[in-house]
């Protein structure tokens, strides 16, 4: 079984890298591949004719699903789109994310995974993780956080994780390159010591489920 992850930036293909290797030893026959973007983008309006990398995933997602589509309709195979859902309104996001596959005919099975808000909110899921991974963690900013509200989902884990707290990772960053090296950080070094039976939030669980799965079962699942 071969799945082929499309993620918006690299801080969240590393946790997916972390979350399949631990999927990989009770189920080694399972095969994966992630590819990481710089970014979400936006869909496209229209007929946009532009077929030019973006090297956004939402720019690019036709282009993508067409080039697996392709290469894979031979294999067991799925595609999983993972995408945090931001403060959009999640029916209509997944409804355009769906079209986009119906105009472009794909037929490989292809799963639309979207994390509320953020997959930061996986690390913020498994406190023994946190605490193993950052032993020193503001733990009381993980009491007050509220799984799949609304909040700034990576600015609650830098008040959890990062000396100082968010207000100061603003203040003395130069750049959001700076910022992604630390989500990157934090994707490696939590998402080590995650329990993937064990995780409050609910996306993560119900992923991490259905990855052991046939393809077949797999088609067009939002996770809520």
């Amino acid at each position: 079984m071969y799945y082929q992850f499309l993620i918006e930036d690299k801080s969240g293909s590393l946790l997916i890298h972390q979350i399949m290797e631990k999927i990989k030893t009770n189920y080694p026959q399972i095969e994966y591949d992630c590819k990481a973007f710089h970014g979400i983008g936006h869909l496209p309006k229209g007929n946009d004719a532009n077929e030019i990398k973006t090297g956004q995933i939402l720019n690019d997602l036709k282009i993508y699903l067409r080039g697996f589509d392709k290469s894979l309709k031979l294999f067991p195979a799925v595609i999983v789109i993972v995408l945090d859902n931001d403060d959009r309104n999640t029916e209509d996001f997944l409804k355009r994310l769906n079209q986009v596959a119906k105009e472009n005919f794909i037929t490989v099975n292809h799963v639309f995974c979207i994390a509320i808000e953020e997959l930061e909110a996986w690390l913020l899921g498994d406190e023994k993780a946190l605490l193993v991974a950052y032993p020193l963690a503001k733990i009381q900013f993980l009491h007050s956080y509220k799984q799949d509200s609304i909040c700034g989902t990576w600015e609650v884990l830098a008040d959890i994780v990062y000396k100082g707290g968010y207000q100061k990772l603003k203040k003395y960053s130069t750049s959001y390159e700076e910022i992604g090296k630390l989500k990157c950080e934090w994707a490696c070094k939590i998402g080590e010591h995650l329990d993937i039976r064990n995780n409050s939030h609910l996306v993560f669980s119900i992923l991490s489920e259905k990855l052991k799965k046939e393809p077949r079962q797999a088609k067009n699942v939002f996770f809520v």
